[in-house]
C-alpha cells in the first residue's frame, strides 16, 4: 500500500434542499450517507415525482441553509425565497408557501419520508437534448448498490450517489477546453468536497483516483467512480451563465463524466485545508 499527497480541501459544499442553491462550510461531517444534511429534504409532487432543477429551473432562485450546524439532527433548514422571505423546511406551512410561488401544489418532504419518490426526467432531457442512447454508448459504469445512473439513489434524494467530489485541476482543463470565455464556476457542478490540486495535475485529475481509495481529513472514502454529468452543469443561476458548451465538451471530451462519486468507508470531519490522500 502506498499514500500520495493530491490536493488539500478547497471549499466544502452542502444543499440542505434538492435542486436549491446551497451552504458553504468551513467543517462538514461526513457519515455512510455523505455530508450530514446535504440533500436531507426535497421537493415533489402530490403522486412523487420530486422536482430539479433540470426542469424546475426556478428552484435555484431559492436557498436553503442549516447555518453552521455541521451536524444538524432533526431540525429544518432555513429557506429563502428569490424574494428574500424565509422559513423552516419544517414549518406546517413550508409546503403552502413553496406551492404558492411554483403555481402547483407541491409537497416539502424529509429524504425517506415517502416510500416512492421517482426522477422528473427521462434520460433524453436530462443531457439537455442529446440522445440518451449515443451519450452513453460503449461507457458501462460500475455502480454501486442502490445507484441509479440518471434517477435518485434508493431512498434519498441523492442523484447516484452521496458523495460529490471535484478539483481544481479537472476545471481548468475544461475551461481551456471550452475556450477564453468558458465559465466553470464550481458552483456551476454542486461538489460536496472542491479539492485543490497541484499546478502541475493536467487532465481530468480524477481519473487517476478509480478503483482506489482516498482520505480526506479523517474521513476515507471508496467505491470512486465517474460523475455522469446532465443538463444541470448548464442551467443560469446567480453568477453563472446559461452555457450549453459545458455539457457538450464533456460529452465529446470525456464521456460526459466530470469529477467522481464516491462512497464513505470512514466516517469524520473534514475541514477546509485538509489534505488529500490517495491510497493504492
Amino acid at each position: 500500500m502506498s499514500e500520495l499527497l493530491v490536493g488539500h480541501v478547497e471549499a466544502l459544499f452542502r444543499y440542505p434542499v434538492k435542486s436549491m442553491q446551497g451552504e458553504q462550510l468551513q467543517t462538514a461531517q461526513v457519515g455512510p450517507t455523505g455530508v450530514i444534511g446535504d440533500r436531507a429534504f426535497g421537493v415533489r409532487e402530490p403522486e412523487g415525482r420530486v422536482l430539479t432543477a433540470k426542469r424546475t429551473r426556478e428552484l435555484l432562485g431559492w436557498s436553503a441553509s442549516f447555518g453552521d450546524d455541521a451536524d444538524p439532527g432533526d431540525s429544518g433548514p432555513l429557506i429563502t425565497t428569490p424574494d428574500g422571505e424565509t422559513f423552516r423546511a419544517t414549518d406546517d406551512t413550508a409546503s403552502a408557501q413553496v406551492s404558492e410561488r411554483l403555481g402547483r401544489e407541491v409537497i416539502v418532504e424529509r429524504a425517506g419520508s415517502s416510500a416512492e419518490v421517482f426522477g422528473e426526467l427521462d434520460a433524453d432531457t436530462i443531457f439537455a437534448g442529446m440522445p440518451a442512447a449515443e451519450v452513453l454508448e460503449g461507457k458501462p459504469r460500475q455502480l454501486p448498490a442502490g445507484a441509479d445512473r440518471y434517477g435518485l439513489a434508493t431512498g434519498t434524494f441523492f442523484d447516484s450517489a452521496h458523495l460529490h467530489l471535484l478539483t481544481t485541476g479537472t476545471l481548468d482543463h475544461l475551461g481551456s477546453l471550452i475556450g477564453d470565455d468558458a465559465d466553470t464556476n464550481v458552483r456551476r457542478f454542486r461538489p460536496n468536497i472542491f479539492i485543490r490540486t497541484d499546478n502541475d495535475v493536467t487532465g481530468f485529475a480524477e481519473d487517476a483516483w478509480m478503483g482506489h481509495r482516498l482520505r480526506i481529513g479523517a474521513v476515507e472514502i471508496d467505491h470512486i467512480w465517474p460523475t455522469l454529468r446532465c443538463v444541470m452543469t448548464t442551467v443560469a443561476q446567480t453568477d453563472v451563465t446559461r452555457d450549453l458548451r459545458v455539457l457538450k465538451t464533456i460529452v465529446r471530451e470525456h464521456n460526459a463524466d466530470l469529477g467522481a462519486f464516491a462512497t464513505t468507508s470512514v466516517a469524520g470531519m473534514v475541514q477546509v485545508g485538509d489534505p488529500v490522500v490517495l491510497i493504492t
